[in-house]
């Protein structure tokens, strides 16, 4: 494979020449769009001109259809991440920009952006002024025993910041993640899964069946790292020793049934250790009778006192 000009060249079968010739095509438009002006050149983040002398005088390009919208301020993501967009666009700034004029009209533009923005004053001081003191932590943190680890947690304003300073006295250090993002609200690259098809769930199982007083509350919470209709057909099968489903409606509940439609997906989990975690939760919290030893992960009592606040119910959902 070589390149001619622009052009990709390649020996390649009778049936893979079409892609390339695709891609030539688009490589042409690509020149032929936004190829060499006056002695300028747009590419990437750059618009590098040719001086009379040769030399390059490279300044920040942004397309037309640009509109300089960052991280809101008053977005709710930890005030680092938001100190980070400025110190981001002004490194790039520093690093890319030849000439001295053309830096402080790029940090002017900047400033403006992201006044649009909602940033206030102080955060510009903070994320840009040089501190004095940056160099002392430096070393001082260097001179610190390692870290005992690690804590992912999610963002919660107020919050998330006491309990970084709670795992920071005992040397752990603590990242924030967005609890939820666009990606999550906007994004479905895929057809949704029917739930008969989902792999990997934390599933509830309720009765179907009737009692002298009622509908039965009998129910059972499991996980499998298979579909929850192959696991759902083995709840279901006769005098199956294995499954407290099984043993209720065929021995100790004759009659009573259980519905693939009325199962519900408690949560995803494709992680075999973690979803075990999460099992036990959920049958802790719900207190789910058929359960005889709490799931497959011993979840310790200490975590009781806390489970209610994180975990809702099945009857919540």
């Amino acid at each position: 494979m070589g390149r001619g000009g622009n052009r990709i060249w390649y020996r390649v079968p009778g049936s893979a020449i079409d892609l390339f010739n695709h891609l030539n095509h688009l490589l042409q438009v690509v020149e032929s769009e936004e190829g060499e002006e006056d002695g300028a050149l747009a590419f990437l983040d750059t618009h590098t001109v040719i001086k009379e002398d040769r030399s390059l005088k490279i300044k920040i390009y942004r397309k037309p259809t640009h509109t300089d919208k960052y991280l809101n301020f008053q977005s709710n993501h930890p005030v680092q991440h938001k100190l980070g967009v400025i110190q981001t666009l002004y490194h790039r700034a520093d690093c890319i920009v030849t000439n001295p004029e053309d830096k402080e009209e790029e940090k002017s533009h900047i400033n403006a952006a992201l006044e649009n923005c909602g940033y206030p004053n102080w955060a510009f001081d903070r994320a840009v002024k040089p501190n004095k003191d940056k160099d002392t932590e430096k070393v001082k943190r260097e001179t610190i025993t390692e870290t005992k680890g690690q804590v992912v947690l999610p963002y919660i304003k107020g919050t998330s910041e006491a309990l970084r300073r709670t795992f920071g006295t005992y040397r752990i250090r603590a990242c924030f993640k967005p609890t939820q993002t666009l990606r999550q609200l906007l994004v479905s690259p895929k057809d949704k899964t029917e739930k008969k098809d989902i792999a990997g769930p934390v599933y509830y199982i309720p009765c179907q069946g009737q009692t002298r007083k009622g509908q039965c509350s009998e129910s059972y919470i499991g996980e499998t790292e298979r579909s929850i209709r192959i696991r759902f057909l083995e709840h279901r099968r006769p005098n199956s020793t294995s499954s407290e489903v099984s043993q209720h409606i065929h021995i100790e509940s004759p009659g009573h049934h259980v519905d693939l439609d009325k199962v519900q997906i408690l949560d995803k989990e494709p992680r075999y250790f973690e979803r075990g975690v999460k099992e036990a939760i959920y049958i802790r919290v719900n207190q789910s009778s058929l359960n005889r030893d709490g799931g497959r992960y011993k979840l310790p009592r200490v975590y009781d006192p806390i489970l209610g606040s994180c975990v809702r119910k099945v009857a919540d959902l």
